[in-house]
Parts: C-alpha cells; structure tokens; sequence
C-alpha cells in the first residue's frame, strides 16, 4: 500500500501519476512533475502522455481503482440488525398473484 513517508509513481499507458504522502521528502514534493517528466521520457512512453500530481487524501476514484483495499469496507446493516422479525417468511401462490394480475388486464 502507499506510504505516507514516500512518493510513487502509477504509470499507465497515457498516464503517469505521481502520488506524494504527507510527510514525503521536501525536495520529492517539489520536484514531482520534473520526475514524472523525466520518468515519462527515459521509458519511452507515447508522445502526449500526461503526467499528474496527487496528493494524499486527495486521489480520485480512478487513481483508488488501481489499488486494492484502497476504499473502507462499510458495514451495512439489513434484516434482524434493522429490527425485522426473521421469523417470518412470505408465502405467496405465485399463479394466483399472475392470475388477479391477468383479471384485472383482461
């Protein structure tokens, strides 16, 4: 996972995104898009890629998707914990339900 004390880089094929932590080296959070800049030409990478800047704490939806376990897990809450009783079932006659369906069409 990302470390708060560091910067990385995500290269894609027209993107390069340097993501810089919080407590990142001074001289790394300054010359972050001199490095991505630098990264992007000496690997050959196609004319046009851009190169971004995130921050932490900071990253879109699309930079998250790329690591896992990035995003919390929820905890939702359904059935007994939202107070139903789970001891009842739904019995239905499912033709008998087409059927008045179908009376009140016809």
């Amino acid at each position: 996972m990302l470390d708060t004390n560091d910067t990385f880089i995500l290269e894609l094929n027209k993107l390069v995104a340097i993501w810089i932590g919080k407590q990142a080296n001074l001289e790394e959070k300054k010359n972050a898009l001199i490095i991505g800049k630098s990264f992007v030409k000496s690997h050959n990478k196609p004319k046009g890629t851009r190169v971004v800047r995130i921050v932490e704490n900071a990253e879109d939806t699309h930079f998250k998707s790329f690591f896992n376990g990035f995003y919390p897990i929820l905890k939702v809450e359904h059935g007994g914990s939202l107070g139903y009783d789970l001891s009842i079932t739904a019995k239905q006659d499912m033709d008998k339900v087409a059927n008045k369906k179908r009376e009140v069409v016809d």
